[in-house]
């Protein structure tokens, strides 16, 4: 079950960050600040562990979603599914209707569920992630 999470699971969260970013991991100061700046984060536990999670910035009727992760031991269980869908049920409880997010052009199962759920590409950012492209993705849920 996905759950908004507090400033009190921000150390698993850098752990997750750790594990799937390496050194494009934003550390625990980048994720506090993203936190006390208005960020919201959703995550899924296990055993009390945060193991999933979501976060995105809110900006007046768009959310631009920061990152996505999953410990590899969880993947391909459909938790960044329940994560994006939790993400955009409380976003449309804010009157959100447009998201949009990055992810590297060479993750090809982030950019396929991103295409499942409704998103489009709508350009590149080159060299965005230490050198490798990122493809930029939106989803309008008012066209859709």
């Amino acid at each position: 079950m996905t759950q908004l999470l507090t400033q009190l699971d921000l150390d698993d969260v850098c752990f997750i960050e750790q594990v799937c970013f390496g050194k494009d991991a934003w550390n625990k100061n980048m994720l506090e600040s993203e936190y006390n700046g208005g960020s919201v984060f959703f995550g899924i536990k296990r055993n009390e562990k945060v193991v999933a999670y979501i976060s995105a910035r809110i900006i007046i009727d768009e959310a631009d979603i920061n990152n996505v992760a999953v410990l590899p031991e969880f993947r391909k269980q459909g938790m960044a599914q329940k994560l994006v869908d939790a993400l955009a049920g409380y976003c449309e409880n804010k009157g959100v209707k447009k998201f949009t997010l990055e992810v590297n052009a060479n993750n090809t199962p982030a950019k396929n569920l991103y295409q499942k759920m409704g998103f489009v590409s709508f350009g590149v950012r080159k060299g965005y992630y230490h050198g490798e492209d990122a493809e930029i993705m939106w989803l309008d849920k008012e066209q859709n």
